[in-house]
């Protein structure tokens, strides 16, 4: 007699994770199936170095450079997309895009800023690669200033003392563009007599902080004293840049001639701007309601001046104005009269 036995509940049980493990040795055993891979090389990654760049100020028509370091740093090549700025002012140059950055290499390109217009400019530059949806940025900044021309003379007066009538003293002057921009140099006065200059002829150019030198004389005809001011014009200045010239000429004298006039001077003092400036110019006229002129070119740094280019028996008359950094010049003070003596 044929007989069919069912095993125990507890057999069955062994029996069917018999099974289980038997499929899963199978399903290992599969030419098809592969376990999961452990490392996986990580995608490219950006990297810039600097996130804003700040160009400070530029003067209008010029240009300043900065450089941008682009770089992967992750395992796999990086797809450089685009490379796009907010505002034109600002400029990027380097390898095209789009550009692929290979593991550990970078790219450098350079960014401008040429300002055509003054006052502040940003832009915001934006980096697109495939290994983020988002785009890099990077914030740029800059100032457009205006251009300016500027003359400066070193010394800005200078005082000859005394001079034997009819002999000839020289000094020399340094004349340096502190501006931006060319500066021509179109005419040269000498308002007084006795005094020139020499080595420098107008219609040259200085260019931005370029210097020259040249020599200024006196030669007195007569005694007594003497003052004169040479101005140089420029169409890329507001005013005539000045310098003031002194001297006494003194009479030859043999074994007994009378003694030379004794020279004066008139002493000048003033009270402080409230305001912030860089300096003072002094104006001398002869009468009290003529035309005055400055006795400095350049603006001085001080509270007091001494003329002593004056004459004797004549009376002078003058007053101060305050120069500021941007150089405007105040409005002048309260005038002052000195009566210089006749001896």
């Amino acid at each position: 007699m044929f007989r069919y036995f069912f095993p125990r509940s507890s057999e069955r049980k062994v029996l069917f994770a018999a099974g289980l493990t038997f499929i899963l040795a199978l399903l290992a055993g599969c030419a098809g199936y592969q376990s999961a891979p452990n490392n996986q090389p990580t995608p490219g990654a950006l990297s810039v170095s600097a996130t804003s760049f700040d160009f400070k100020n530029v003067v209008i028509g010029q240009t300043v450079n900065q450089t941008l370091t682009l770089s992967n740093t992750g395992q796999s090549a990086l797809q450089l997309t685009t490379l796009t700025l907010s505002n034109k002012t600002f400029t990027i140059t380097g390898p095209a895009v789009p550009r692929t950055i290979l593991p550990a290499n970078s790219l450098n390109y350079t960014i401008t800023f040429a300002p055509t217009t003054a006052g502040n400019a940003t832009a915001t530059l934006k980096i697109a690669t495939d290994a983020s949806p988002t785009p890099a940025s990077v914030n740029l900044a800059g100032n457009g200033e205006k251009a300016f021309a500027n003359l400066v003379l070193t010394p800005a007066s200078i005082n000859f003392g005394n001079l034997t009538v009819k002999s000839t003293s020289t000094q020399n002057v340094t004349m340096q563009n502190t501006g931006d921009i060319n500066m021509a140099i179109q005419g040269i006065t000498v308002s007084g007599s006795g005094f020139g200059f020499s080595s420098l002829s107008p219609g040259f150019s200085l260019a931005p902080n370029q210097k020259v030198t040249f020599q200024v004389w006196f030669s007195p005809k007569t005694a007594g004293a003497a003052a004169a001011t040479v101005s140089f014009l420029s169409p890329n200045l507001s005013s005539p840049e000045t310098m003031a010239l002194s001297g006494m000429g003194v009479a030859a004298t043999g074994g007994g001639g009378n003694p030379p006039p004794t020279p004066h001077t008139v002493h000048l003092t003033w009270n402080a701007s409230t305001s912030p400036v860089v300096g003072y110019r002094i104006y001398r006229s002869t009468s009290s309601s003529g035309s005055f002129t400055p006795l400095n070119g350049s603006a001085i740094n001080g509270l007091s001046y001494n003329d002593t280019t004056v004459s004797s028996g004549t009376t002078y008359y003058y007053y101060v104005t305050a120069i500021d950094s941007s150089g405007n010049e105040s409005v002048h003070s309260n005038q002052v009269t000195a009566a210089v003596p006749a001896s």
